[in-house]
């Protein structure tokens, strides 16, 4: 006989985790599935260091609830102000740790790692089993649309000329300080002569590490390395632990919902009477020349996300969060980081159950 879930979570990145630990603590039997060997996504396994998202222009955390749970639980340090944003500087070991013991801890949840999605099924407008078990509803938080896309739903895709990725890499041995504008512009000019593409330094909460933040490609790093050593003070001995470099796509596929959210929702700071989760970061546009494109918000300004963003347009029992979200690519640019990801992925955990609830009755 088929194993029942009421809801099935595809995908163990910020907005995974958060949908998983949502629904079950809402009552609900929880199934997550993730192609990895544990919990983290982008959080844990990209390289990144600091989770953004989080705050307002004033460093004022958006959203409560599991949210702000999670980041104080990955807290080490205070936030950290860079240019007109506001991050929170973390350790991905810390990530996926935090990521496990929630998992671990919370009734009504079981994983399967090393899984990849298959035999999806749909009677109609509902989703009714995947992977063999039998679903009531389903949270696709792949960041791709893995479960839209096996089904057929509606998509709209970011490209390289929106989103394109980057490699992300820490370097240890770094002596020089890198804590000013200046202090950065110095070291990155013999890279920017050499003709190599955009590079950006990001704090790391280890001593003498920095992460690299490249826009080439793999084969370039080894040599950007060399350089480094050989052009810049301060990093004579650096070096990285990493052999392979894989570029992280920044986002990918998102489901079309009851509500598309667009750029002028995002810069007009606008507000919705079924808001589920607030985000306050700017469009981040990474073109195919490695070049950014950044538009704020207006100063002491916030978007919210309506719970229509979460809820597939076709198919009833289908619901969306993180860089899935139903968004055009302009807003998903500001949608996709993590702060964002852990909001609507624990407001589509409680839409979901919500839903079934008011289906039992």
């Amino acid at each position: 006989m088929m194993q029942t879930f009421d809801i099935a979570v595809v995908g163990s990145g910020a907005a995974g985790i958060a949908a998983t630990i949502s629904a079950a603590r809402a009552g609900c039997s929880t199934l997550l599935l993730d192609q990895k060997p544990e919990a983290g996504g982008t959080g844990g396994f990209s390289g990144l260091t600091t989770l953004c998202g989080l705050y307002d222009d004033e460093g004022q955390m958006l959203n409560n609830g599991f949210t702000k749970e999670f980041a104080e639980s990955l807290r080490e340090t205070e936030p950290l102000r860079m240019g007109r944003v506001w991050v929170l500087p973390y350790l991905p070991a810390r990530f996926r740790a935090v990521s496990k013991r929630l998992l671990e801890t919370t009734s009504n949840v079981q994983t399967r790692w090393d899984t990849q999605l298959l035999d999806v099924s749909i009677n109609g407008d509902r989703i009714t089993s995947l992977n063999g078990f039998n679903i009531r509803a389903v949270i696709d938080c792949t960041g791709t649309a893995e479960v839209a896309r096996a089904i057929g739903a509606e998509c709209l895709a970011t490209d390289d000329t929106t989103q394109a990725p980057a490699i992300i890499f820490p370097l240890h041995n770094v002596t020089r300080d890198l804590t000013t504008a200046a202090a950065v512009t110095q070291a990155l000019l013999p890279l920017a002569r050499a003709g190599f593409p955009p590079i950006s330094f990001q704090p790391s909460l280890e001593s003498g590490v920095i992460m690299v933040k490249f826009t080439g490609t793999s084969e370039q790093v080894p040599q950007l390395i060399e350089l480094l050593r050989t052009s810049v003070s301060g990093f004579e001995d650096c070096m990285t632990p990493l052999t392979e470099f894989a570029p992280a796509r920044r986002a990918g596929r998102m489901i079309v919902g009851k509500y598309l959210l667009v750029a002028s929702d995002v810069l007009a700071g606008r507000k919705f009477p079924d808001a589920v989760a607030r985000c306050a970061w700017p469009i981040e546009q990474w073109g195919a020349d490695c070049k950014v494109q950044l538009r704020y918000l207006p100063q002491r300004t916030h978007y919210e996300i309506p719970a229509r963003c979460l809820r597939a347009a076709s198919v009833e029992n289908l619901f969306m969060a993180g860089k899935t979200m139903s968004a055009d690519i302009d807003a998903i640019a500001s949608a996709r980081v993590m702060g964002c990801c852990l909001a609507t992925g624990a407001a589509a955990g409680k839409l979901a159950a919500e839903w079934l609830h008011s289906s039992d009755k």
